[in-house]
């Protein structure tokens, strides 16, 4: 059996003051968030992240698979626990709605540094259903948003963010 490389960096990397891209897919990549009752209580939970101690300042949910731009708090803030409880709490409630088997395993993350503009990476979080064919304008989708501030008002970003895992080699 072949085992996949490693993709995560050192837990400490993942403890205090960061920001992180997050993408979260569905198991089997399976296309369940077009349902707007299922996507608001993933929203309900996703707002659990600011017990976590990150506030949550971009995301958007598509057929099969969120991205989340969390921004840490403090110093104490722990990614990896916040990603669990959200993934563990969200699985737990669709049950009711019939869904099993919610997330895949693992997800992706990239931790924004210096140079990367935090605008850039919340724009393409709001543009992807326009990407993807889905909108034609970002403020139309209507499983996109920000707990921090109101992203229908902010401008186009003029920096383009690409995630770590879709550059080229």
């Amino acid at each position: 059996m072949q085992k996949h490389p490693r993709h995560r960096l050192a837990r400490p990397y993942y403890l205090g003051p960061r920001s992180y891209f997050l993408t979260i897919c569905t198991s089997q990549r399976r296309k369940l968030f077009h349902d707007q009752r299922l996507v608001e209580l993933l929203v309900n939970e996703l707002a659990q992240f600011r017990s976590q101690g990150f506030s949550i300042y971009a995301y958007c949910f598509m057929p099969d698979h969120c991205h989340v731009l969390a921004v840490a708090m403090t110093d104490t803030p722990d990614l990896a626990k916040a990603v669990r409880a959200f993934k563990d709490a969200s699985a737990a409630h669709v049950r009711a709605l019939g869904i099993r088997n919610l997330w895949q395993r693992d997800y992706y993350d990239h931790i924004l540094r210096s140079g990367e503009s935090f605008d850039a990476a919340a724009a393409y979080i709001f543009e992807n259903p326009v990407r993807s064919g889905l909108a034609s304008d970002a403020h139309d989708w209507p499983f996109s948003g920000s707990f921090v501030v109101d992203w229908k008002k902010l401008g186009n970003a003029s920096a383009t963010f690409v995630p770590q895992w879709k550059r080229p080699l």
